[in-house]
């Protein structure tokens, strides 16, 4: 008889047992830091309406999603970001909460990662997201609150580059780029491409002080002293002027809390997400080179669901932040005590007591489910259970040593 095979939709993975003990370690952490900073957990469920995510300003490319059509004949989605769901509880439910407002959340995302080269589409997230900070301190804040969160679960050699959309969005009007336009400079942005960008700036006769910006764009990176010194010799408009005040001014508060040295600046730096406003940021570890963190500013988010409210946050990628903890080798699988139990025939009652003061001492016991002594020591040895035990009638707990087990003394135990 043929055995038919089974296959995995592409883009989504199993976690066998020691990745399920990683990463409920590893999210435990991540929340306590979030809780110790204020931030209070809510949940969004998985579906939501395809329209929620399609307005402008929002996630305008919905070949990117995963559809399906409900009941009704409405096209839903699984959630493909986590930020709007929350804008949308906020502005549905706690419009009158106490403000400034501090949410985190753990949540799966679905979407076709460009990053990835539309390898992953199931994503584990752990985020927070500030409502109601319209200054530099509630950039501040998310900004430590993300490198916090890095060094408490043990990664090491973190960076975080800081970008703006204000910025760019300021030289794309100084320039005056069409939204297609826009789009292409993104496209080789996000690319690193200087070579592309100098062919589209020939290709849409862009030139003169703010064109050799346009160009130079993906090569300004550095520390603020040296984005700054290489600015000098390009034209800056007010507005790009303040976006980069803005930059420094979060730059100097984040030092306040001793923490400017994880920063740098990545003034070319794009997103894929269409609805951030300000300040955007990326975080690295060096011995993985991918995306770890990203978050930044969405002043208008809110607006599209009739609520005139700042916000600001960032989302870590789980699987991510776990493969670069084992890279490090910063990760180890929890190890508790495993005691095996045989019971008599005890009073009813007796063999609970017993085993619920075991537990007491937050080892895992379980009641053994096999018959033979072999069997017993075949079990106790892949499961790397610790003790024997055997429970007396009168409730005395007995060590048993495994390689002295019989099947006599299970006949015994067991009758």
């Amino acid at each position: 008889m043929n055995q038919r095979k089974v296959f995995l939709p592409q883009g989504v993975q199993d976690l066998l047992i020691d990745d399920c003990l990683l990463r409920r370690v590893i999210e435990n952490q991540i929340m306590e830091t979030f809780t110790q900073w204020g931030y209070m957990e809510v949940s969004s469920p998985a579906l939501e309406y395809y329209d929620l995510f399609t307005r402008p300003e929002v996630l305008a490319d919905g070949d990117k999603m995963f559809k399906l059509i409900d009941a009704d004949g409405r096209i839903l989605v699984l959630r493909p970001d986590c930020t709007i769901p929350m804008a949308r509880v906020v502005a549905t439910k706690m419009r009158d909460f106490v403000y400034p407002l501090k949410l985190c959340y753990v949540a799966d995302v679905f979407r076709i990662d460009q990053e990835q080269a539309g390898k992953k589409r199931e994503f584990r997230q752990a985020g927070i997201e500030l409502f109601g900070v319209t200054t530099a301190k509630g950039d501040a804040e998310v900004l430590v609150t993300a490198i916090e969160t890095l060094k408490g679960i043990g990664l090491q050699h973190v960076t975080v580059e800081l970008g703006s959309v204000k910025y760019l969005k300021a030289l794309f009007r100084q320039l005056g780029l069409t939204a297609d336009q826009q789009a292409a400079v993104v496209a080789l942005l996000e690319e690193k491409n200087v070579t592309g960008l100098q062919e589209l700036a020939r290709d849409y006769g862009i030139n003169g002080g703010y064109g050799a910006l346009l160009t130079r764009l993906p090569r300004l990176f550095g520390t603020l002293e040296e984005v700054q010194a290489a600015l000098a010799q390009h034209p800056q408009t007010p507005e790009m002027t303040e976006a980069l005040e803005e930059l420094q001014a979060t730059i100097e508060l984040v030092a306040d809390y001793g923490l400017d040295q994880y920063l740098g600046i990545d003034l070319g730096m794009v997103n894929q997400l269409d609805y951030y406003t300000g300040i955007i940021f990326k975080g690295f570890t060096r011995d993985l080179g991918t995306v770890l963190l990203s978050g930044g500013r969405y002043d208008a988010l809110l607006g599209n669901f009739g609520m005139d409210c700042p916000a600001t946050g960032f989302a870590l990628v789980i699987h991510k932040i776990t493969k670069a903890l084992k890279i490090q080798e910063q990760l180890q699988v929890p190890k508790r005590r495993h005691v095996l139990v045989l019971a008599c025939d005890t009073p009813r009652g007796t063999v609970g007591e017993a085993v619920g003061q075991l537990r007491q001492q937050d080892d895992i016991v379980e009641f053994c489910l096999l018959k033979t002594a072999d069997d017993i020591r075949a079990y106790m040895k892949k499961r790397q259970v610790d003790e024997l035990v055997r429970i007396h009638p009168d409730g005395r707990v007995e060590s048993i040593d495994p390689a002295r087990l019989t099947d006599a003394m299970m006949k015994e135990v067991t009758q």
